[in-house]
């Protein structure tokens, strides 16, 4: 008898190490776990490491055409099309999405909400309060982890932390632990993975009652979100073709723009900046007489000579913090109309017309510079096979924008 529904995750490795570029040659699984119930409505799984046994049962579930569940839809079923194209998985439900039509991630309340027993712990001084507030956190979004936590019981939450325990004991891992997961001996793997699928097919079946009890028939979304997901992923794939030569002619091109334009901020306020050098000097030179001992004034005069602090006797154009204060509020005795939250004058581009002549300037050097870093990016993300591949979010914003990565 076949399963109703199964649920499935990857574990994926490039040369590298764990990886989510699934354009890659070199990129394979690490492992599959699948889940679903038996005829006596308990929870089985299935783990595997080698590629011909991880094939086989995809080739099954092709084959058998079972109805497949995961979380983040556009990762595995990239993941699938990229490594085995000729394989036809019937894709039932990604419990991400499931999440977001349910609660839009969690994100409606701009404060912590406590639950009636943590408020009452915190008043009784049982429970501190930023405890109960990270706790509210790790709740938020749409990652497997928070999705569960909002939705399942206690015993199926944080199902992830035995093998992050291990990545910080034995590696010294304290974050990005999913890019660290081939570090994962056998055993921790196969608990790791199967915790995945289980968590899965359990918060698939109650987002499904859910619906079901609202009455709400949630598969004309699903059918939207799945071709979506299908553009999405395999435009990812087949990437954009990248004319690294007049890329990095560009790149050149801009540069020499930057330099340009600093030239000319240089040039329109060549008094300015020589006084604004006259007191980054004085203040070295003070810093250096405050030094207890001769020996320390000594030493400190020897690497100024040697040219040592030559860098922080320069103007600093991104030194917002120093230099631009000292430049606009001190010699030109401008006053800020703009400032930062925690009360420093503010530089942000849209802004930097408080500054007179030179913020228009330094704005024109700030639209140039973001040019030059995006320049960069593509020029980088290309090396690998001359292609860029634009990694865009399916599932968008709440406001249906989509969320680009590189």
């Amino acid at each position: 008898m076949l399963p109703n529904v199964i649920a499935l995750d990857y574990e994926t490795v490039d040369s590298r190490g764990a990886s989510f570029e699934y354009f890659r040659s070199d990129f394979r699984l690490l492992s599959l776990s699948l889940t679903w119930r038996n005829a006596a409505g308990e929870l089985e799984s299935w783990f595997g490491t080698r590629q011909a046994a991880i094939y086989e049962k995809l080739k099954w579930l092709s084959d058998t055409q079972i109805p497949v569940v995961v979380h983040n839809f556009q990762f595995e079923y990239g993941v699938t099309k990229a490594l085995y194209p000729d394989l036809d998985i019937n894709w039932s439900h990604d419990t991400m999405r499931l999440a977001i039509l349910r609660d839009g991630g969690g994100d409606e309340f701009s404060e912590p909400v406590f639950t009636q027993d943590q408020l009452i712990n915190i008043e009784l001084g049982d429970l501190d309060e930023s405890e109960a507030r990270k706790d509210w956190y790790k709740r938020i979004g749409n990652s497997l982890e928070a999705c569960a936590r909002r939705f399942l019981p206690p015993q199926n939450q944080d199902h992830k932390a035995a093998a992050h325990e291990y990545l910080k004991e034995h590696h010294g891992v304290t974050k990005n632990f999913g890019s660290n997961l081939h570090f994962l001996p056998f055993n921790r793997l196969k608990q790791y993975n199967i915790a995945d699928t289980e968590t899965t097919l359990l918060l698939y079946e109650d987002c499904i009652k859910f619906f079901e009890d609202l009455k709400f028939n949630i598969q004309r979304d699903t059918q939207l979100y799945t071709m979506r997901v299908k553009h999405v992923a395999e435009a990812y794939i087949r990437g954009i073709r990248v004319d690294k030569n007049a890329l990095y002619n560009y790149i050149l091109e801009v540069e020499q723009e930057i330099r340009d334009i600093e030239t000319q901020f240089n040039t329109e306020f060549k008094a300015e900046l020589r006084k604004v050098r006259e007191w980054l000097y004085l203040e070295k030179w003070l810093e250096m007489l405050a030094l207890k001992t001769e020996k320390g004034r000594q030493k400190r005069w020897e690497a100024y000579m040697s040219g040592k602090y030559k860098d922080k006797l320069s103007f600093n154009f991104n030194s917002s913090a120093r230099h631009l204060p000292m430049l606009f509020m001190g010699v030109l005795k401008i006053k800020p109309k703009f400032r930062t939250a925690k009360g420093r004058p503010s530089f942000k581009s849209s802004h930097l017309h408080q500054w007179g002549r030179g913020g228009e300037i330094l704005l024109k050097r700030q639209k140039r510079l973001l040019v030059l870093k995006q320049a960069v990016s593509i020029y980088i993300a290309s090396l690998y096979d001359g292609l860029l591949h634009p990694q865009v979010k399916a599932s968008g914003t709440r406001t249906n924008r989509v969320s680009s990565g590189r």
